[in-house]
């Protein structure tokens, strides 16, 4: 894995967590899977996979289990998180531009085939 301070990957995942969360409370678990995330933390996790696409799965993965975490609330269902990050990864952002179907699919399956 690359060398990030390692405050930044575990910020990218918090963000990503909240965003998740949020998004679940404010559209509803059932509309969770069309939301667009916030652009910023959406290019900041397209930043830490065009540098280490291994990490990116890392973070990723931590953030779909932290807001599934059972122990909050209002935890949200592991699917329909990660539906919602597959459909924000094909959204433009910039400079990283709007992945493929294909691509943001592949790279869900990898964070799911992670999950522990």
């Amino acid at each position: 894995m690359s060398e990030f301070p390692a405050a930044v990957p575990e910020t990218i995942g918090h963000a990503l967590a909240f965003n998740l969360r949020h998004y679940a409370q404010q559209f509803g678990v059932d509309n969770l899977s069309g939301a667009d995330l916030y652009v910023d933390v959406v290019s900041a996790l397209k930043w830490v996979h065009s540098v280490d696409p291994q990490r990116a799965v890392y973070v990723a993965r931590r953030a779909l289990q932290d807001a599934a975490d059972e122990g909050d609330q209002n935890p949200v269902p592991l699917k329909e998180a990660a539906l919602c990050l597959r459909h924000s990864l094909t959204q433009a952002s910039s400079p990283y531009g709007r992945w493929s179907q294909e691509q943001a699919h592949a790279f869900i399956t990898a964070v799911l085939l992670d999950v522990r």
